[in-house]
């Protein structure tokens, strides 16, 4: 099966997602209010690109018109952090990671990206919040 990445990113009001693969012949962007629903705006998109192409003679590889492809979804930092806040704060995260209260907030509204190794950081800082709360029960 087929894999298609999907990067997911928060902008400002909506979830936004971005799908670059030469295998389909162009760029589709989809945006959603919840990840749900970006999910689902996603795939109808991608669905109707696909139609497209295909009416149109455009070369698509056998497997992905046949519907053997998977969505990875890739979610960025401010996807990430946007989703954590209603579970967690920017404080708590900057306690458990380190990374200034100031530069999440960067992170979080799209304003500034992380480098790979912040993002592990930032990760890593999550998971042990997670488990400090399941440790609680």
């Amino acid at each position: 099966m087929e894999q298609i990445n999907v990067m997911v990113d928060w902008c400002g009001k909506n979830y936004a997602s971005y799908i670059n693969d030469p295998r389909i012949n162009g760029v589709i962007l989809s945006t959603g209010k919840t990840l749900d629903e970006l999910q689902r705006e996603t795939e109808d998109s991608l669905q109707f690109h696909l139609e497209s192409c295909i009416a149109d003679g455009d070369p698509i590889p056998e497997s992905i018109k046949n519907g053997e492809y998977e969505l990875v979804y890739e979610k960025q930092v401010s996807a990430i952090l946007h989703e954590v806040q209603q579970y967690t704060s920017l404080a708590a995260i900057s306690r458990v990671t380190g990374i200034r209260h100031a530069q999440l907030s960067h992170y979080a509204s799209g304003r500034s990206k992380p480098r790979p190794r912040q993002r592990e950081r930032i990760v890593e800082g999550l998971r042990q919040i997670c488990t400090s709360c399941l440790a609680l029960l």
